[in-house]
């Protein structure tokens, strides 16, 4: 989920101070140096701005709302295993995109919430009996998923890895949503899920996109890749799912009413 939040970090490296010295912006965060060369308007860095902000808050309170749900339920919609792919991100990420101590502590941030949601998870969710194996699993999981993120980042290289950031965060995105509905169709209730879950990860999910569409559209020439199909069709694919996602949860949301009627 918070992967979005990650992608979108700045990194402050020499050449990047360099060009942020010679054409100061009035900005929260790092500009790409790639960007600064073109002088856009300083609109597009302010709403840059607005857009990650935003994106950052929305998916920290969709961390809170799935962990309280995980506890009040006793049930995880999903497997605690998938987290190993997220947390593996914002270590990775956190070294590749940021020098500053206020970067890393986002990135902190988000990690902490990562671990509380995995606690919160194997402590209520899962038999004692299960625990120690699934812990095992995110043990070895979170290194592989970062040699991997290292790797795709050499084959192909760019500016802070944003590239590979921009694919490997949209499409960890993408089977969220659909394990969401899936579990709701499965299983005819709502345990493990909120639509406060999905409201604040349907907009973060929309938020992230924003801030690399604003970037396309007005910096076409640093974001080509947001423009092809593959990452058009990858964000529609992801967004449907979300879309949907409020008709199928009042479905099973009376599903289990009556279930609880009829016991």
């Amino acid at each position: 989920m918070g992967v979005w939040c990650l992608v979108v970090l700045a990194r402050l490296d020499r050449n990047l101070a360099e060009a942020w010295h010679r054409n100061p912006i009035p900005s929260t965060t790092i500009p790409q140096s790639s960007d600064l060369a073109l002088h856009p308007p300083e609109s597009y860095f302010h709403i840059t701005d607005f857009l990650i902000i935003a994106c950052g808050i929305l998916y920290t309170l969709c961390y809170i709302f799935y962990t309280v749900r995980t506890y009040s339920d006793r049930y995880l919609a999903g497997t605690v295993q998938f987290l190993s792919a997220t947390m593996a991100y914002e270590i990775y990420y956190a070294y590749v995109c940021t020098t500053t101590a206020f970067q890393r502590a986002c990135f902190f941030v988000w990690f902490l919430f990562d671990i509380t949601f995995v606690t919160v998870a194997l402590r209520y969710a899962y038999k004692e009996g299960e625990r120690g194996r699934t812990i095992w699993k995110l043990v070895w999981q979170v290194p592989v998923w970062m040699a991997f993120l290292w790797y795709v980042g050499r084959v192909w290289p760019d500016e802070r890895e944003q590239r590979t950031a921009f694919w490997t965060g949209l499409y960890l995105e993408l089977p969220i949503g659909w394990g969401q509905v899936w579990y709701l169709l499965k299983r005819g209730d709502t345990k493990g899920q909120s639509l406060e879950i999905w409201i604040t990860r349907y907009l973060g999910c929309i938020t992230a996109f924003l801030v690399f569409i604003w970037r396309y559209l007005n910096v076409p020439e640093n974001w080509s890749y947001v423009g092809s199909w593959w990452s058009i069709g990858g964000m529609i694919v992801t967004l449907l799912p979300e879309t949907v996602y409020p008709f199928v949860y009042v479905w099973a949301h009376r599903k289990e009413r009556e279930k609880m009627k009829n016991a």
